[in-house]
C-alpha cells in the first residue's frame, strides 16, 4: 500500500511538507502543494482515514451537496470536485438537495454535521443565518452565493463576463437582432435576485449589448425554466409569433440545445439562420448538432479554488477567523458550428 512517505519521495519534499500540502494548508508554496498533489495522484495515495480521524478528530470526508445530479453542469461539476478533493487525499460525499429548502437542511443536519470535515455547498432556499447554525461551526465554501454581504467564502461562476462575452461573440459574427433565452427581466427590480447567478448573467448580457452599440429592450429577453423542453417551447413560440432574431444567447447549455431543437422543429437553420451560444461547457455539446458554441466554465479551476478556501479554512487559527473570500472560476469561449457561419 503506498504511504505519505511513499509520496513524499515521489514529490522530492519531508513527510511535513506533503501532509501539510494534502491538507491544503495556505503556507505551502502553490508549486509545492501541485507537485505534492500530482505525486499523491500519480501513486494513487488514498489518506488512512482512520488513523487520520484518531489524529486529529477529522475523518477525512468533504461534503459536496449540489442542487441537482440528474443534469450535465452539476453532474459534471460534483465528478471535477469529487477528483480535486481525492487529488487532496481525502474522500467525498457527493449529495442532492433537489433545490428544496428541505433537502438543504437534510444534509446540514445528517450529513455535515455527523460525517464530514467540512462541505461544498450550493444554496437556493437557506439563509447565511441558518447554514451558520445548521454547520455547527464546521468549515463551509459556498457556490455561487448571492449574499450581499458575505459571511461565507464563496467561488462563483464567470456570469457577468462569460455572459458579455457571449454577447461579443455574437456581435462579432454579424448578428443584429440577439434575444436571450432564460432570464426573467424584471428580477433586475429584486436586489437578492440580482446577486444570483440568472441576475449575474442578465446584467453581463445588457452591459455587453449597449457595449456593441444595441438598444436595450424587454423583449429581447425570454423568460423559460432551465430545461431544454420549455426552451424547446420558448422556440416554437418565437418562430410563429413573426419576430426576427439572427442571433441567441442562452443561459445554460441545457436551454441552448432545447431551443436549437425547437428552431429545428419550426424549418430555422442554426447557424444559418439564428447563431446560438450557450453557457457551461457540457461535454454533450461538443457532439451535438450542430455543434455547440458555449462559455466553458473551467471546473478543475472551479475546483481547485473550493478546495483551497475550504482547507484554508479548516487550518486558521479558530481564534483569528479569516474573512471571508470571494474568488471566481476561469472560464473559455469554444467556439463551434453553432456560431460559425460561411
Amino acid at each position: 500500500m503506498v504511504t505519505i512517505d511513499d509520496v513524499a519521495k515521489a514529490a522530492g519534499v519531508s513527510r511535513a511538507t506533503t501532509s501539510y500540502a494534502l491538507r491544503g494548508d495556505p503556507r505551502i508554496a502553490p508549486g509545492t502543494a501541485d507537485k505534492v498533489r500530482h505525486a499523491a495522484a500519480r501513486l494513487h495515495y488514498t489518506a488512512n482515514l482512520s488513523a487520520r480521524s484518531l489524529r486529529s478528530g477529522r475523518n477525512g470526508v468533504i461534503g459536496v451537496a449540489i442542487y441537482e445530479l440528474d443534469r450535465a453542469y452539476p453532474s459534471e461539476m460534483s465528478a471535477a470536485m469529487s477528483r480535486e478533493i481525492a487529488r487532496r487525499g481525502c474522500q467525498t460525499i457527493v449529495q442532492q438537495t433537489a433545490n428544496s429548502k428541505e433537502g438543504e437542511i437534510a444534509i446540514l443536519q445528517k450529513i455535515t454535521s455527523q460525517l464530514c470535515d467540512g462541505m461544498i455547498f450550493s444554496p437556493g432556499n437557506v439563509g447565511d443565518a441558518e447554514l451558520k447554525y445548521l454547520s455547527h461551526g464546521k468549515p463551509m465554501v459556498l457556490l455561487d452565493d448571492s449574499s450581499t454581504a458575505p459571511v461565507f467564502d464563496s467561488v462563483d461562476t464567470p456570469c457577468e463576463e462569460g455572459a458579455a462575452q457571449a454577447i461579443r461573440h455574437l456581435a462579432g459574427v454579424g448578428c443584429r437582432d440577439i434575444v436571450v433565452i432564460g432570464p426573467d427581466y424584471r428580477l433586475l427590480d429584486d436586489e437578492f435576485a440580482r446577486n444570483g447567478v440568472e441576475g449575474r448573467r442578465l446584467a453581463g448580457c445588457i452591459s455587453a449589448l449597449e457595449d456593441v452599440g444595441m438598444r436595450v429592450m424587454p423583449d429581447m429577453f425570454v423568460h423559460t425554466t432551465w430545461d431544454a423542453g420549455s426552451a424547446r417551447r420558448r422556440a416554437h413560440e418565437l418562430v410563429r409569433s413573426g419576430r426576427r432574431f439572427d442571433g441567441a444567447f442562452c443561459l445554460t447549455d441545457t436551454v441552448a440545445m432545447g431551443f436549437i431543437r425547437g428552431l429545428a422543429d419550426c424549418g430555422a437553420r442554426v447557424p444559418d439562420d439564428v447563431a446560438v451560444v450557450g453557457f457551461d461547457g457540457v461535454a454533450e455539446g461538443a457532439s451535438f448538432v450542430p455543434s455547440l458554441t458555449t462559455i466553458s466554465v473551467d471546473l478543475e479551476d472551479l475546483a481547485r479554488k473550493a478546495i483551497d478556501l475550504l482547507m484554508r479554512r479548516m487550518c486558521e487559527d479558530a481564534g483569528h477567523p479569516l474573512p471571508p473570500r470571494r474568488v471566481v472560476a476561469g472560464y473559455q469561449l469554444v467556439e463551434r458550428e453553432s456560431t460559425k457561419r460561411g
